[in-house]
């Protein structure tokens, strides 16, 4: 089953379990506590009439006397109610209903000078019997008045008003059920967008454009939290394929630098002792700084989450600049290019990384002696600060 279809019938299951159980209840408070009380007062009041009305001299005659009597009293009353005439030892001596045929007594209740009232709660037939003893001038009980009724005439309006409860429960569930789908669609809707977004991350898709923030708090937030993951697998994907390119290049530059010193030497550069030595250091220190390439390969993790580990150390820059610049003296005759190196002999020792920096420093001078054309100049300085150092590579090419 859907998000949806579950999320309606979670809306419409408690009001098909307490609805019908509230009716009932009402439905029994309303019968026990308000109408049984009602006709108990009502028959009481009719029982202790029709007793002082009747007197000991009906009990004097014979059934059927007694019989055209009660006929008489009751015919304008309500043909619902019973009456029933009776003997103190309880045979019955004239009834306004029929009565069953082996109903020719009936157990007494013990009788005072109150009326005795009997409540029957019965589920199918709740009813009221009241007992009214009729007492001659002796204050002795000659006769009992028996009025009793049932809620069947009031069943009736109640079962109207079941009908009307009925009616409105039906369309309480049609409203519950509509507020329900509506609310269910509202929330159903963002879901699957949302997961259908996070499908496509699985897959390696972007999610453009993003997720719109609507519905619940809980929405909004969830399709945020997706739009910056969505973002962020997007920029580590960037970044993988930058530091990929990245290293590329870098491993390219040494090889170039590599590649000039080889071919001066071959074109006689190695005759000259001292020429010979430089380019087979700076040939040397450029194939030394393949491997922190090769190491930045086996840490392109760690460049992809942008937590590039620096190894620092104190770095004289008086020493150090020459001797990366020197690797780079063949391209720069090749070319024909008239370059100037100004590095001051009382540059301060500095906390670096000096393959990184060597890298940063290579790009820039290699860009600057392939854009720079022929017969072009070239400076490269360095300046101490009160704060800083800076390293500038300036050429005369475009740019």
């Amino acid at each position: 089953m859907s998000l949806r279809g579950r999320f309606v019938i979670s809306h419409l299951l408690p009001l098909l379990i307490t609805t019908p159980l509230v009716a009932i209840a009402l439905f029994y408070l309303l019968e026990t506590q308000i109408l049984l009380s009602d006709m108990s007062v009502n028959l009481q009041q009719q029982a202790q009439l029709i007793a002082e009305v009747t007197g000991d001299q009906v009990f004097q005659l014979t059934e059927e006397d007694a019989q055209l009597y009660l006929n008489q009293i009751s015919q304008d009353g309500d043909t619902q109610t019973s009456i029933l005439l009776l003997s103190p030892d309880g045979v019955i001596l004239a009834a306004t209903q029929p009565q069953e045929e082996d109903a020719a007594t009936k157990n007494l209740p013990p009788l005072t000078d109150e009326n005795h009232v009997v409540v029957s709660y019965s589920f199918f037939q709740p009813g009221v019997r009241v007992f009214a003893p009729v007492r001659d001038v002796n204050e002795q009980i000659v006769g009992v008045v028996e009025v009793a009724d049932t809620l069947g005439t009031v069943s009736q309006r109640l079962l109207r008003l079941g009908q009307y409860i009925l009616i409105v429960l039906g369309l309480q569930l049609v409203l519950g059920g509509l507020v329900g789908y509506i609310l269910a669609v509202r929330l159903d809707k963002p879901l699957t967008t949302t997961t259908q977004a996070v499908i496509e991350l699985a897959n390696g898709e972007y999610i453009e454009p993003p997720l719109r923030e609507k519905g619940s708090a809980e929405t909004k937030a969830l399709a945020r939290s997706v739009n910056i993951l969505s973002g962020r697998l997007h920029l580590l994907e960037s970044t993988r394929r930058r530091s990929l390119a990245n290293l590329v290049h870098e491993i390219g530059r040494p090889l170039g630098a590599i590649k000039a010193a080889i071919q001066v030497l071959r074109e006689g550069a190695d005759e000259d002792p001292v020429l010979r030595q430089e380019l087979l250091t700076g040939i040397d220190k450029e194939i030394g700084r393949l491997q922190p390439l090769l190491d930045d390969l086996a840490q392109l993790h760690g460049q992809v989450t942008g937590k590039i580990q620096l190894q620092k150390e104190a770095v004289a820059l008086s020493e150090w600049l020459p001797s990366l610049l020197l690797p780079w003296q063949a391209a720069v005759q090749k070319k024909g290019l008239h370059w100037q190196a100004d590095i001051p002999l009382n540059l301060p020792a500095v906390s670096l990384d000096p393959a990184k920096m060597a890298q940063v420093l290579g790009n820039l001078l290699s860009n600057a002696i392939k854009y720079t054309p022929e017969g072009g100049e070239g400076r490269v300085t360095a300046v101490a600060h009160p704060d800083h150092i800076a390293i500038a590579v300036q050429d005369t090419g475009p740019g």
